[in-house]
């Protein structure tokens, strides 16, 4: 054979040595990374579970609490991308997660909020990840006196705000002090589509400011700060179902006409003696308040839900309750005040449609005086009201600070058992139910047994019973000891 064919045939077996190394060296990088992977899941097992599964768990985790820019690599979701290479992908490829962001300006160097464009990318880099989601988005000014408020002004604000205004469902700005700054993000010159929730914080001046033009789904509005005079505000109050905040006087009954969840803070004076009826509140929750002085304006007559555990004061319950009538379903109340023991009162107009109360703050003089009035069915009034309650489903007490009698909360379970189907009672301190009493339900005979043991048989028929503190509930302590 020439010796050129055998050079040349050399040439294609050196040729054919280096390919079969490179193949070699693949299939040793494809067996390391193969290793690994063994290894991660063989450690991690969450990781075999199917890309669906791992994207609905993602779902489920507290995804809303992003603090922008710096500090957000210690939060979610982009805490998710650094796991592995897998739950980067699944991260990165939903686009839920990415569909809120909140930035607070006080957890920012001033070197970064103070550089043209640096935050507003990185809003835009976020959510360019959530695809054609609806977008939540939530700006908090510092709020602190010696902070620097041109760092981020409020022309850039406006700026992010328009940007995304055809993309919001929620938006939540926090100005601080000075309420005329709502007015100058002019908000009504843009359109907000699919906007359904705002909120906004700022100690309102007084002044008109327009707020929103064009926001037809807009139908939640929480406003923080000082008394709100509604007229000031120029936004589509009649589209408005829920409102929380603070008003300053009672035109809010009169320009949201359409209201259903209504939860405020009234800082008015009772120079007003005009009585207003919303016959659409179906919830009223009096908040941060000293008293219920507001119910005495107001008549709810299709008022199902009412709370005022943060009202100290029932001057006006019962005229309130009597006036209006309503289909009452549950009341939360606050029971410190001694004269707290005559709140049944109140309860003669809705005793046919109480299902739920919870008491929170009850002395021992209220403990034993509420459940004794739900003891005496033969007696009369007013024990007889709170008896003919005959639809109470759920009886709560919470922050109790003191001891009571514990064979009277017992009968007084037994008594209820064929009705009462959530009772909960939660003691500052450690309780101890080892006495023992004879007790039982209704046409039932009594039984000997500690007071752990007829909680247990209590739970075991159907009621659930909460008794202890709020890390213990020592009612469930001995359920496995129970003989029914």
């Amino acid at each position: 054979m020439p010796t050129i064919h055998l050079r040349r045939r050399l040439v294609e077996l050196d040729a054919q040595i280096l390919e079969q190394k490179r193949v070699l060296l693949d299939l040793r990088r494809t067996r390391i990374a193969l290793e690994r992977e063994i290894n991660e899941t063989a450690m991690y097992p969450i990781l075999t579970l199917p890309v669906e599964i791992t994207t609905e768990i993602f779902h489920q985790l507290p995804l809303k609490i992003g603090l922008g820019f710096y500090m957000y690599r210690n939060t979610a979701p982009v805490s998710l991308t650094a796991v592995c290479r897998s739950w980067r992908a699944i991260a990165l490829g939903t686009p839920e997660l990415w569909s809120t962001l909140k930035i607070t300006f006080d957890h920012l160097p001033s070197t970064v909020t103070a550089t043209p464009g640096l935050v507003e990318f990185f809003i835009d880099q976020w959510f360019s990840r959530a695809g054609a989601c609806p977008l939540s988005l939530t700006l908090s000014l510092p709020l602190s006196e010696d902070a620097d408020d041109d760092s981020f002004p409020l022309s850039r604000m406006r700026d992010v705000v328009h940007r995304y205004s055809h993309r919001l469902r929620y938006l939540e700005l926090n100005l601080g002090d000075n309420g005329d700054d709502l007015g100058e993000l002019e908000l009504h010159a843009s359109s907000f589509p699919l906007l359904q929730a705002a909120s906004f914080r700022c100690d309102e001046s007084g002044t008109e400011t327009q707020v929103f033009g064009d926001a037809p789904q807009l139908r939640s509005l929480h406003i923080g700060g000082y008394g709100v005079i509604p007229a000031s505000f120029h936004l589509p109050w009649q589209q408005l179902t829920t409102f929380e905040g603070s008003i300053d006087n009672l035109d809010l009954f009169i320009v949201a006409p359409n209201l259903i969840d209504v939860k405020c803070d009234w800082t008015g004076d009772d120079s007003n003696p005009r009585i207003i009826t919303h016959s659409c509140i179906t919830s009223f929750a009096v908040a941060d308040t000293i008293s219920d002085e507001i119910l005495q304006y107001l008549t709810l007559p299709s008022l199902k839900h009412l709370d005022l555990s943060k009202s100290d004061t029932y001057d006006f319950l019962e005229s309130f309750i009597e006036r209006s009538s309503p289909p009452l379903i549950s009341l939360q109340v606050w029971a410190a005040d001694p004269a707290f023991t005559q709140w049944h009162k109140a309860l003669v107009h809705v005793a046919a449609t109480l299902e739920n109360i919870e008491i929170s703050y009850a002395s021992q003089e209220v403990m034993a005086s509420t459940l004794s009035l739900w003891e005496r069915p033969w007696a009369s009034s007013p024990w007889r009201t709170l008896s003919a309650l005959s639809n109470l489903k759920t009886l709560h007490f919470s922050h109790v600070p003191d001891p009571m009698s514990q064979d009277q909360l017992v009968h007084f379970l037994y008594s209820r058992s064929d009705k009462l189907r959530s009772f909960q009672l939660v003691w500052d301190a450690n309780p101890f139910f080892n006495q023992q009493i004879q007790a039982g339900a209704p046409g039932a005979p009594n039984t000997v047994d500690t007071i752990a043991g007829h909680f247990s048989r209590l739970r075991t028929a159907g009621m659930d019973i909460y008794v202890g503190t709020e890390d213990k509930n020592y009612a469930a302590k001995h359920d496995d000891a129970a003989n029914v």
